[in-house]
């Protein structure tokens, strides 16, 4: 399934100094499609493939929750543009 992480960054160094290193150590099943930061370096939004949004959740909260406040959704195929394909087969997606 894909998911959105939003972030709101209080500490930006630390945030994106960890989230740099990040894709060398995902999990099984996650894949990191695309980043967004503002100019500013203070919100990202990123686009996820993983199994489930909690998933995602506590991976980025175990990371970086400390830096960030995080908001996290599954985005609905029909209503978007622009998707990159799917890698992962899903359940009950």
């Amino acid at each position: 399934m894909l998911v959105i992480a939003h972030h709101q960054i209080q500490d930006t160094e630390k945030f994106w100094s960890i989230t740099n290193n990040i894709g060398e150590n995902l999990p099984f099943g996650f894949k990191l499609h695309s980043v967004y930061p503002s100019m500013n370096m203070k919100i990202g939004t990123c686009l996820w493939e993983a199994p489930s949004v909690g998933a995602i959740h506590d991976f980025i909260d175990e990371n970086v929750g400390r830096f960030s406040k995080n908001f996290y959704y599954k985005v609905n195929h029909q209503g978007a543009v622009g998707l990159p394909k799917s890698t992962m087969e899903t359940v009950n997606d």
